[in-house]
């Protein structure tokens, strides 16, 4: 299981230049070049253009360096979980929508009250989310419930919430009164690009009803779609739990859209059942959820965890 010769590779490719790499890893350059031949050698392909001003990847060199990243990190967790500390690792991946309802508390607790636990904790949207999980590289997962789940991940249904349509304050949305699907049709949106769970779900029920939204920009980052609502320049639409911040909603009035629900739900590793770090994260994030239900300040979140799943 060497991995030097991958690693190797992406360093290279990071700094543009087989010398400054070589200075980085504290090797020569004729052994470093040597690495990299053997593995173009090895892969039958050229990896790299040589240039006078260092190297750029070849088409199959960008192919390499978008898959050896995920590769490298399955060998880690494969070393970690045969290894002694497999026990004591937790990697788990949360949508950044939940970063002040659950995330903080939950590494927060994990930190003090679990000093024997390695937490690593994955931040990034849905979709990402379940390629990080098709890869193997989560435990468990918070995403929305998808009815054909990732091969080798068991879902438990957490919590049920309504989107809401996010607009500055002085718009005057309101969070007791429900807006109208309708009120979405030619209005201008910043939204996550495709495929992004809510901007589907947003764009298959206006288009049920014969109605479509302008679309602003795709931005994946949640804090700067609150950002162009906050200043007018488009409204957007988010899960409920995005919205359980003060700091947050500043200057924002928002209002849950009516006919559109999220169904989030704990995807578990299968093969990592086992572990006593991922079963503690596991009951950890359940009982910090039903906290959180439970004091009323998540809006319209109806608890699942006690369904039938």
């Amino acid at each position: 299981m060497n991995s030097l010769p991958l690693e190797y590779f992406l360093r290279v490719s990071e700094l543009g230049s087989i010398t400054r790499a070589a200075l980085d890893l504290h090797l020569s350059q004729p052994a470093l070049s040597r690495h990299i031949a053997a593995l173009e050698h090895e892969l039958g392909v050229a990896l790299f253009n040589r240039t006078h001003g260092g190297v750029t990847l070849t088409e199959a060199g960008e192919l390499l360096a978008g898959r050896a990243r995920p590769i490298l990190r399955q060998l880690s967790i494969l070393k970690e979980q045969v290894g002694e500390q497999a026990t004591g690792l937790l990697s788990i991946g949360i949508p950044p929508s939940w970063h002040h309802v659950f995330t903080e508390d939950y590494a927060a607790r994990i930190i003090s009250g679990s000093p024997g636990v390695k937490l690593r904790i994955y931040e990034g949207a849905s979709n990402v989310l379940r390629e990080y999980m098709a890869a193997g590289l989560l435990d468990l997962a918070i995403i929305p419930f998808n009815p054909d789940p990732t091969p080798g991940y068991q879902q438990t249904r957490l919590v049920r919430e309504p989107a809401m349509l996010v607009d500055r304050r002085e718009a005057g949305l309101h969070h007791a009164v429900p807006a109208a699907l309708s009120r979405l049709d030619g209005m201008r949106l910043v939204l996550p690009s495709r495929p992004n769970g809510l901007r589907l779900q947003v764009e298959h029920a206006l288009s049920r009803n014969g109605h479509a939204f302008k679309l602003a920009a795709e931005v994946d980052t949640l804090a700067l779609c609150l950002t162009m609502a906050r200043k007018a320049i488009a409204q957007t639409v988010v899960p409920s739990c995005a919205l359980c911040n003060s700091d947050v909603t500043a200057g924002l009035s928002w209002a849950p859209l009516a006919g559109i629900q999220l169904t989030w739900t704990l995807c578990e590793n299968s093969a990592r059942t086992h572990s006593l770090a991922v079963r503690e994260g596991k009951r950890l994030a359940l009982e910090l959820i039903t906290s959180r239900v439970d004091a009323g300040d998540w809006q319209g979140a109806e608890k699942l965890i006690h369904a039938k799943n």
